[in-house]
């Protein structure tokens, strides 16, 4: 049986931040105009506990996927894919998917309770833990066919904040307002750490035949995605009066540094890493 720390390790943890980012937006824009009460933290803590077992799926999922595809055979300059390894079994990892899916379900259908949403969004969490398979798996799947940006921007950004903020103003008997803004850019932030490794893999990932976008526009254009994944939600926080947000513009360079020489795999996971704390620092940031 393989260690906890091996679990651990394959779940991705250095990528967690993206979980947690868009429920501090998500707070901080509800909190503005309402107060969080009691059941306000219960229902966060639902949402919170929802989308990192997504994620956590989705990173579990897409290593198998890949090692069932063949997809790890040249990526001499990416982290070790465990799957791959063997250190830990194929069954084991689709095991473990299915357990954190339905557990996802479950959380998903009590915090829908306790908050006293409309039952119509329920189709959208099983959506979202559908696609957490369809990733990577399926006749048409979203990372091998230049849709995991979308996914990215769509389920951390819009879904994950406005998704939340929903909740909130549900349990808190209030109307819902939108704030598409502050969800589209968090998820564009969220994003890069995607196009990192996206980026990282260019050259073995076009062997094999998976059409991230890096893949099919070129890398020139996975380093303008990255600018735009960092440079619009700095603009837009220093328009909403959050000025704080421009410190990122350190990180994000630094990390945009290493992006371009992630050829070498201590340069991407430095970007990786940077790219992570930018999305930490300006959620932080958004809540002040």
């Amino acid at each position: 049986m393989p260690s906890l720390l091996l679990w651990v390790k394959v779940s991705r943890p250095k990528t967690l931040i993206a979980s947690v980012a868009p429920i501090l937006v998500a707070v901080k824009n509800f909190s503005d105009n309402h107060e969080v009460n009691d059941l306000s933290l219960i229902v966060l803590l639902g949402c919170l506990s929802f989308i990192t077992l997504v994620q956590i799926s989705t990173n579990l999922a897409n290593d198998y996927f890949d090692w069932k595809r063949g997809a790890d055979r040249f990526r001499g300059n990416a982290p070790e894919r465990l799957v791959t390894t063997g250190k830990i079994e194929g069954k084991k990892v689709l095991t473990v998917v299915f357990i954190l899916l339905i557990l996802s379900f479950l959380v998903g259908v009590v915090t829908l309770y306790i908050s006293s949403s409309s039952i119509w969004f329920l189709p959208l969490g099983v959506l979202c833990i559908a696609l957490a398979i369809l990733y990577t798996a399926g006749p048409y799947p979203l990372a091998y066919n230049g849709l995991g940006d979308l996914f990215v921007v769509l389920f951390f950004g819009l879904v994950a904040v406005e998704g939340t903020n929903y909740f909130l103003s549900s349990a808190n008997s209030v109307p819902y307002e939108m704030h598409l803004g502050s969800a589209l850019h968090i998820g564009l932030l969220i994003n890069n750490l995607l196009v990192v490794n996206n980026y990282r893999d260019y050259e073995s990932d076009l062997k094999v035949g998976k059409n991230t976008t890096v893949v099919i526009f070129g890398k020139k254009f996975g380093a303008l995605l990255y600018l735009v994944g960092f440079l619009f939600p700095v603009f837009h926080g220093y328009y909403e009066k959050k000025i704080l947000v421009v410190l990122i513009l350190t990180t994000s360079a630094i990390s945009f540094i290493f992006l371009l020489k992630s050829h070498l795999l201590k340069n991407a996971n430095r970007a990786l890493s940077f790219s992570a704390l930018s999305v930490l620092i300006y959620s932080v940031c958004w809540m002040l």
